[in-house]
């Protein structure tokens, strides 16, 4: 008898042939990011990370047919979720009024749409998952009918689905709690609250984070699952992604930067605009912390219209630039004018007297600021962050995960 026969036992020849079978009718995906599942906050991180340049796959199971849309997150819209807005109202062809109802099936719809145009995008659509593990540095999932493998994976689902198929031990940190100007938390914020009772309501990144390498949660709570959290969620799992690194190294300012370039708001102020053009100036600003908002009748305040005190910007503005502690030592007005601002900046910059023409050539054209440029007035807080923003750069330090600048 040939060695062929002899290997072709029957429990051995049906195991052969179940191979082969499935060996050629399950197809394998390789993905740089998989979202499971599509919660809105799964489908803003799909949208996300897709944007962000890595290849990405949703798993829905179903949900994206009908798709709620928070009155109280509406009412903060920004980054995706404004999108869709937005969309919205291209089509009907008239403004969306905030109270206007949107039903899940026709937000789901649009959803759907949308999604089916982005690069990079991938839905699989009713593919529940048999099981998943980690396989080397990502995972490897199994569905009925394919196989994915992935280098990072987003759990979006409201049962913690992937700490439940992958048995990890591995609950949410309450680090979203914690944040305030009390501690530097706040400088780590990649999505702003819509629900707020501590301020300045921005989530931590820490707070997306498993003890899992390369598992990132899409809310540190999740009954809590919005776009916003969602979106975030997708870009600290594209920049791993796409700089082959894992949750351990992640670099804070450049998925903020993503973020913000995305129209997500980091920290929302009651008082500002999503429009307004000074706004990414007010952002990044405000996440160094170099000016604080202001908490008043229960709104979160930027007041860009008010005036900026020595006292109040002394400290922070050493924290980033030790330098500047020398001109504070001269300088101690309560209403800083033009003129004294571009003087700290000099000072610390290390810049020359060019700096007021270059300043003064760019007041309306470069900087979007009102008014004319006049030396002895009184400078507001708007034009004390686009001008610090331009020219100091604080929001460029690098800060650690617990928000701590790095020298």
């Amino acid at each position: 008898m040939c060695k062929f026969f002899r290997l072709t036992k029957p429990g051995v020849l049906l195991i052969s042939l179940l191979l082969l079978f499935t060996s050629g009718y399950a197809q394998t995906y390789k993905s740089g990011v998989v979202v499971m599942t599509a919660s809105p906050a799964g489908i803003a991180a799909a949208i996300q990370s897709a944007h962000s340049g890595v290849k990405t796959i949703l798993l829905d199971d179903g949900a994206i047919n009908a798709v709620n849309i928070p009155q109280e997150e509406r009412e903060h819209a920004s980054g995706v979720l404004q999108d869709f807005l937005k969309t919205v109202e291209k089509l009907q062809k008239y403004p969306l009024k905030n109270t206007q109802p949107i039903s899940a099936v026709y937000a789901g719809s649009i959803f759907k749409s949308w999604t089916d145009t982005i690069k990079n995008l991938t839905i699989l659509r009713n593919s529940p998952v048999i099981s998943l593990k980690k396989s080397g540095k990502g995972w490897e999932i199994i569905l009925a009918k394919s196989v994915i493998k992935a280098d990072l994976l987003v759990d979006a689902s409201s049962d913690r689905r992937v700490v439940r198929l992958a048995a990890l031990n591995d609950t949410p940190s309450k680090w979203a709690d914690s944040v305030s100007y009390a501690n530097q938390l706040y400088r780590t914020g990649i999505a702003a609250l819509s629900q707020r009772q501590v301020f300045p309501s921005t989530l931590p990144l820490k707070s997306f984070l498993s003890s899992s390498n390369n598992l990132v949660f899409a809310s540190p709570d999740p009954n809590k699952l919005t776009f916003a959290s969602g979106q975030a969620a997708g870009s600290i799992a594209a920049y791993s992604a796409f700089f082959n690194t894992n949750t351990e190294h992640l670099n804070i300012r450049l998925i903020q930067n993503e973020l913000l370039t995305y129209r997500l708001r980091l920290i929302s102020f009651d008082d500002v605009s999503y429009v307004d053009s000074n706004s990414l100036a007010f952002q990044q600003i405000a996440l160094t912390g170099v000016i604080k908002g202001k908490v008043k009748d229960g709104k979160f305040l930027l007041m860009p219209d008010s005036t900026v005190s020595s006292e109040e910007i002394r400290l922070p503005v050493k924290q980033y630039y030790s330098r500047s502690q020398i001109w504070f030592l001269d300088h101690k007005s309560d209403k800083l004018t033009l003129d004294e601002v571009l003087s700290l900046i000099k000072f610390s910059a290390q810049r020359g007297a060019e700096l007021n023409k270059e300043v003064e050539k760019g007041w309306k054209a470069a900087f979007k600021l009102p008014g004319k440029f006049d030396l002895q007035k009184t400078v507001t807080r708007r034009e004390f962050c686009v001008l610090l923003n331009a020219y100091l750069k604080p929001f460029d330090v690098t800060i650690s995960t617990e928000g701590v600048i790095k020298r």
